[in-house]
């Protein structure tokens, strides 16, 4: 199964998870980033991670790892 790894802004987090509370079916995990003002979002969902990249558009940087 992959892992969709969403490198995030810390001014993006209430709009991601307010978005995940309302419209998404899945798991999401937050931990804090390498990067200063960063936060990573993990989750295991193709079409939210899409959702993330594409319609909110918050997404500094992807990683998908298997």
């Amino acid at each position: 199964m992959e892992k969709y790894q969403i490198l995030i802004r810390n001014m993006s987090l209430p709009l991601v998870v307010e978005d995940w509370m309302e419209k998404a079916e899945c798991d999401i995990r937050l931990r804090k980033a390498k990067t200063p003002g960063c936060r990573v979002v993990e989750l295991t969902d193709p079409v939210y991670a899409a959702r993330m990249i594409k319609w909110l558009r918050v997404a500094e940087k992807v990683n998908i790892a298997k």
